[in-house]
């Protein structure tokens, strides 16, 4: 099954969806989906100094509802339905989503600020479980507040199978040493990127470890260059070096070092690539000796 959504965004005043066919209800082995109002509407959720959030939901219902299919997804699990869009998103438009229907959560908050949700990406799978009903759901859309008018565009939503998707798209490792106590040692800390786009890090120390005790702090530990940019599909690193104190205790310790996404308002899905939630890191092992 293939449907087609007309989507128009103003973000001065509202977000238009309108389905431009009408949806054929075929039950498929992954499930279905069904369409709640042929015209979504919109409404502001929330406001920062750099993107508005806006809700695009029916009047009496939810924007789209997901029927279980007759498949077990794994063993000891319950139906589920897959599906997959296909989406070219315009200028201005950061980020389209998919929440639950009547939640608070378009976007998430922690601590009072908005962070990121993973967009829709082209051909990748969404599988939502059921307990034998529907799951509804709703659009969170995303816009640049300095765009004013986006021009229409097309997802086209399919049931099945698309490709898989990534938990994490940016991933670290870095190399392990061991220090005499009152030197230093330089590691390389080396980052992947898994989006098929740019995305910044600037790096940062974590937590320290100190078998069997907790938040021993080291001499220090600096990064060279602190900041690097990931070419899609790409990969970098940095050195970092970690200074021990004459006074420190031999051990094995543990030191985690944070690659943190820079937030850039680049390209659709550059918000969820790069909200706070999106750091990623390595922990170092670290052997002290006398």
């Amino acid at each position: 099954m293939i449907i087609i959504l007309l989507v128009t965004v103003i973000v001065e005043s509202s977000l238009l969806v309108a389905f431009s066919v009408s949806p054929i209800l075929t039950r498929y082995l992954y499930g279905d989906f069904t369409y709640g109002c042929p015209v979504l509407q919109s409404k502001l959720s929330y406001n920062d100094s750099l993107v508005r959030w806006f809700i695009l939901t029916c009047p009496n219902g939810p924007a789209i509802s997901l029927i279980p299919g007759s498949y077990t997804c794994g063993t000891h699990e319950p139906t589920c339905t897959r599906i997959y869009p296909t989406l070219t998103a315009p200028p201005g438009l950061l980020g389209l989503y998919l929440y639950d229907h009547g939640s608070a959560n378009c976007p998430s908050t922690y601590s009072g600020n908005p962070t990121g949700m993973t967009p829709l990406e082209n051909r990748t799978d969404l599988l939502y479980y059921h307990i034998d009903h529907p799951t509804d759901l709703d659009y969170c859309a995303v816009v640049k507040r300095s765009t004013g008018t986006i021009n229409g565009f097309t997802v086209n939503w399919t049931a099945g199978e698309g490709r898989g998707g990534h938990d994490n798209r940016v991933t670290a490792s870095v190399t392990n040493a061991t220090i005499a106590i009152g030197n230093s040692a330089t590691l390389t800390l080396r980052v992947m990127n898994q989006y098929n786009f740019d995305v910044t890090l600037h790096f940062a120390k974590g937590m320290t470890w100190l078998t069997p005790n907790y938040n021993y702090t080291f001499a220090g530990i600096s990064f060279n260059p602190p900041t690097v940019t990931l070419k899609g599909g790409g990969s970098n690193s940095t050195l970092v070096t970690v200074s021990t104190s004459p006074s420190q205790l031999p051990g094995n310790y543990e030191i985690g070092l944070d690659a943190n996404p820079i937030y850039g308002l680049r390209f659709y899905g550059d918000y969820g690539a790069t909200a706070s939630y999106g750091a990623t890191g390595a922990i170092a092992y670290l052997k002290l000796t006398s």
